[in-house]
């Protein structure tokens, strides 16, 4: 006798469905070439300049299919063996018949990770989806610690992490994959400090500088618009990791500075003003049509701003948690303070809280004896107390902003859709489980 995921047939049909999706979602995103430059390494775990980020998307992929799996009743070890099986495969693929592809073990592990959690979501389905009292208190504490990690790494991801280092100036270089700036540059300063085309004399003055906040201020003739970023002035370190860059991207005024994100080998913040670029430049250009272009990163604020004889353009970002989502995109980002933005952020913050309001219902629920109602008081603290921490005393200690209110209302709205979510739940009856063991002769 074999126990059995989903004996339900139109589960089953729908685990089919679901594995085949995610089988074409999968060979779409790992199977078409690229031109990145190969891997120095295929053994490592976290590889390249966005490792983190690639681990994450890797684990995320391949959920859909542990899910597919589960639903069609495959059995535990077997739908482990396969996922492992299929990543192996889709990595010697890349290895060795697919260009631009990096195949490394810390993918197959990954993605095995990615396809046992999958499977883990619906196989152990009612433990989170109608938990025990007891069960959701340690949910509850769990989901805790894991909002309270998010914050933090998202605000080290926003926090300066320059390296103490013998700092060079790259002054609209041809560097790389980046095309090379149009126009001419006429100075380049921090503060008061002018920085060359060449090592920095003093590059600790530098780096402290900008660890005070100064304003990196470039003149510049601005030419033509590009199809690319163009470096228009690059400061990097003796091992060429780079500390700040302001450049030019089609009409676009770029600004990066190297923060947490670097060390964590997430996405960096790019910052970017629209409009500032001419798309093209008529005739002559002369010191008189120059653009001036300031950057600054200080106290959990960027300010940049671009203006000339006829134009002054520019925004000031807040820097908080709320950003977080940047960070573990599969693209780069431009931030521009748009509406958009906001709304991303907002909803980020909702979903991270959305799993403690849940489980909160399911502990609240039970709550009768006096003991459990002093349990649930001590729990209400400890939550009130990990909003605190997370919200104010992390970001005062990276050195950023507290979150906004509107963060908190976000946040206060997660935790209220989820314990709302968890009332359905409760009325609707959700006892029986569709993938519990059921047994097949």
């Amino acid at each position: 006798m074999k126990m059995t995921v989903a004996p339900a047939p139109h589960l089953r049909r729908v685990g089919l469905i679901v594995t085949i999706a995610s089988l074409i979602a999968i060979a779409a995103a790992t199977l078409t070439p690229e031109t990145s430059p190969a891997m120095a390494s295929h053994f490592c775990l976290v590889c390249g300049s966005v490792g983190t980020v690639d681990a994450v998307l890797n684990v995320i992929l391949f959920i859909p299919l542990g899910v597919g799996l589960a639903l069609s009743g495959v059995q535990g070890k077997k739908a482990l063996m396969w996922v492992f099986a299929l990543s192996a495969l889709i990595e010697t693929a890349q290895l060795f018949f697919i260009p631009g592809r990096d195949s490394t073990i810390g993918d197959v592990l990954t993605n095995t990770l990615g396809g046992g959690l999958g499977f883990a979501i619906v196989r152990f389905y009612p433990l989170w989806l109608r938990p025990a009292s007891r069960v959701a208190r340690n949910l509850c504490l769990g989901w805790a610690s894991i909002w309270l990690t998010i914050q933090i790494v998202s605000i080290y991801g926003f926090t300066l992490s320059l390296s103490h280092s013998q700092y060079f100036g790259e002054i609209a270089r041809e560097l790389g994959d980046f095309a090379v700036f149009p126009g001419r540059v006429l100075s380049v300063r921090i503060d008061d400090k002018p920085i060359p085309n060449t090592a920095i004399d003093d590059s600790r003055v530098v780096e402290r500088l900008l660890l005070r906040g100064a304003t990196i201020a470039t003149t510049v003739v601005p030419a033509e618009s590009t199809r690319k970023i163009a470096p228009i002035v690059r400061v990097a370190d003796a091992q060429q990791r780079e500390i700040l860059l302001i450049a030019q991207d089609g009409d676009r005024f770029i600004f990066t500075i190297r923060t947490g994100a670097a060390v964590l080998r997430a996405r960096r913040p790019f910052f970017a003003v629209a409009g500032v670029f001419p798309a093209v430049v008529p005739g002559y250009s002369s010191a008189d049509d120059s653009l001036t272009l300031t950057a600054r990163y200080a106290a959990g604020v960027v300010g940049i701003r671009a203006h000339n004889n006829s134009s002054d353009s520019g925004l000031v970002i807040p820097i908080n948690a709320s950003l977080g989502w940047i960070l573990w995109l599969p693209f780069q980002w431009l931030i521009e303070g748009t509406g958009a933005e906001h709304m991303i952020s907002w909803i980020w913050m909702a979903c991270l809280a959305l799993p403690f309001g849940y489980w909160a219902f399911y502990f609240r629920e039970s709550t009768s004896s006096k003991q459990a109602r002093l349990e649930a008081t001590f729990d209400l603290l400890f939550g009130v107390l990990l909003l605190i921490a997370g919200l104010i005393v992390t970001p005062r200690v990276f050195g950023l902003a507290i979150a906004p209110f509107i963060d908190w209302v976000a946040t206060l709205a997660g935790l209220f859709l989820g314990y709302f979510l968890g009332s359905v739940t409760r009325r609707l009856g959700l006892t029986t489980a569709p993938v519990s063991g059921a047994h097949q002769r």
